[in-house]
């Protein structure tokens, strides 16, 4: 069976008003990275000025003691064109955490579709919220 060392990865950018997310997301993140449930690639954070600006910020360009020692540790995945094209629905007074994740949930099954000779031939993705907004209003 082949053993790939990484497994699928997927580009994430998370809107919030102002200019970063609180220390809550990135402790969820965290939990995420102890768990193995991902692996933390890359973040980055993005904000926007009431003027337009797009400001990039580098993880290890803070001093956000929330960072420090966490599995925030990156090798930085994001190029500059991922991160323009994440951050081009960041409206202004907003920001973005730019996160780049492995699979790691997914890692086995993507060997096996290998394989097999399989592979994705699609993919769909529905947030949360939208998921919760439509099952409470039909399934009892």
């Amino acid at each position: 069976m082949t053993t790939f060392r990484y497994g699928p990865v997927e580009f994430y950018a998370i809107g919030f008003e102002g200019d970063r997310p609180g220390p809550g997301v990135l402790e969820a993140i965290d939990d995420l990275v102890e768990s193995g449930t991902v692996n933390l690639l890359d973040l980055v954070f993005a904000s926007r000025s009431l003027s337009g600006e797009l400001t990039v910020l580098e993880i290890e360009d803070t001093d956000d003691d929330a960072t420090t020692g966490s599995a925030l540790a990156l090798p930085g995945l994001a190029g500059e064109e991922d991160i323009e094209t994440l951050a081009a629905s960041v409206p202004p007074g907003a920001s973005a955490a730019i996160l780049v994740i492995e699979l790691l949930w997914a890692k086995a099954f993507a060997a096996a579709l290998y394989d097999a000779g399989g592979f994705v031939a699609g993919r769909y993705g529905v947030p949360a919220p939208l998921v919760n907004a439509y099952l409470s209003e039909h399934v009892g």
